[in-house]
């Protein structure tokens, strides 16, 4: 489904991690905190033993469906491939099981169709859903890992730039040399970039301005925004992005709330059809809850008292 280094690393737990660049493995780490965060996110029960809820997870959020079938009485949940066989309303009616490790299985029917042949062919798996229209929760927030990759990397470069006090113009033969003399004199080569030329000699030293002031403040709200708002589309409450220093009313905290809410409905809701048709159809009891607490605040907000002000 993707061709990018960072999906197949996080698909095969981790292999060829060591052959990804610097940005990518950052993304990487980012990837892992948040899929461990949403892996947390919803309690799964009355899964066969087969299956484990973190796997389920797993297909539901780097494919954006799955599949629960039999195979010789065991039951299993893989990638659902869709096929060309739609309904009316574009929903797959059959789907083609793919394993994790590439396996793959005979085509099943996860709404009850009509054949080819004039016979009606019967629901014998169950398709569970990511969200709406099966996006993986990868390709959601993928474009805002990468932003906030990006401004992981901007911050190491506004400290590098913060630090430059001149250029050194010398050839490729002498570039070290020079460079350690100085860090001798100066204590240090970082406030010294040696710039390699065509020449022979030391030609001349240049005292550089790039009017850069390190702000590391600055990138990690932008950060701690991009997360934030990531959190959100996958329904997880946080107040990362929340940067002014009084506190919120109540009707900020609510409509945020309810957006939260919303997000998360929006991935649970399908989980739950997912469980429901599994139990008409294999008479398996899954529940899948969200296992995320309530989280209220333990200062009151502006024109708000608190519940227990005695305690």
């Amino acid at each position: 489904m993707y061709s990018d280094f960072v999906f197949m690393c996080l698909l095969n737990n981790g292999k060829d991690y060591e052959k990804l660049d610097k940005m990518q493995q950052i993304q990487v780490q980012l990837f892992l905190y948040i899929f461990g965060v949403i892996n947390a996110q919803f309690k799964w029960e009355g899964l066969p033993k087969e299956i484990k809820d973190y796997n389920v997870e797993k297909v539901l959020n780097m494919y954006g469906q799955g599949v629960l079938f039999k195979e010789d009485e065991q039951y299993a949940f893989c990638n659902a491939v869709n096929t060309n066989m739609l309904n009316i309303y574009g929903e797959p009616c059959e789907v083609q099981p793919v394993a994790i490790n590439g396996m793959n299985f005979d085509r099943r029917v996860v709404n009850t169709m009509l054949g080819s042949d004039g016979e009606i062919k019967e629901q014998d798996a169950v398709l569970f859903k990511n969200n709406l229209t099966s996006t993986p929760t990868y390709a959601m927030i993928k474009p805002m890992v990468e932003e906030m990759a990006f401004i992981w990397q901007s911050k190491g470069i506004n400290a590098g730039l913060s630090r430059v006090k001149a250029l050194v113009h010398a050839n490729k033969n002498n570039a070290s040399s020079i460079k350690q003399q100085l860090k001798s004199i100066i204590g240090s080569s970082t406030f010294i970039p040696v710039v390699s030329e065509k020449t022979n000699i030391l030609k001349e030293i240049e005292k550089l301005d790039f009017n850069v002031e390190y702000e590391p403040d600055k990138y990690w709200e932008d950060f701690d925004k991009t997360f934030a708002t990531i959190c959100q589309w996958l329904g997880i409450t946080t107040n990362l992005s929340q940067n002014k220093k009084e506190r919120l009313i109540v009707s900020e905290v609510e409509s945020n709330d309810e957006l939260t809410t919303i997000s998360e409905d929006a991935r649970l809701s399908f989980r739950k059809l997912g469980c429901s048709q599994a139990k008409e159809l294999f008479g398996l009891d899954i529940t899948c809850e969200n296992k995320v607490p309530e989280v209220k605040a333990t200062q009151p907000m502006d024109n708000q008292k608190l519940d227990n002000p005695e305690e």
